[in-house]
């Protein structure tokens, strides 16, 4: 069964809740209350989140975190790259070798697709989307 890692779950509740408040910033604490994270998870994710340039990290008695560009310029698939790499529903779609069927495989089109339509999904999607309130989450751009 396909998943998405809590990791991502949560980076992108952090995300939101940081694209919902004032000057799109806030401190790692009330993020993780308000969004029932645990606090030092929750400094991996934002560190990860920081490194792909997401968002921006202060240190010291003002410090915090904060959006690195404006909600809608933040693309959901940055999101899941910065914190679980490429989505890949098996192994075998970036690359043959994997197992015995190799080229031969004729279910290997059918995972390529589905990588492709979650690839253009997440692709189309920004941070925006998810704040606004009665999005349609399945219309198309």
């Amino acid at each position: 069964m396909f998943s998405v890692s809590a990791r991502t779950q949560y980076g992108i509740r952090a995300l939101a809740y940081l694209a919902r408040t004032p000057g799109w910033e806030a401190i790692g604490a009330q993020i993780a209350e308000a969004e029932g994270i645990s606090p030092k998870y929750l400094e991996g994710i934002l560190t990860r989140l920081a490194t792909a340039g997401l968002v921006r990290s202060e240190r010291g008695k003002n410090g915090g975190y904060r959006l690195a560009k404006p909600p809608g310029g933040i693309v959901m698939a940055e999101v899941v790259a910065a914190l679980d790499g490429e989505v890949r529903p098996v192994d075998c779609v970036d690359s043959l070798g994997i197992c015995d069927h190799d080229s031969s495989c004729r279910s290997r089109r059918f995972w390529i697709g589905l990588k492709f339509a979650i690839d253009e999904y997440l692709g189309n999607r920004t941070l925006a989307d998810i704040i606004e309130e009665g999005a349609d989450p399945v219309s198309t751009r």
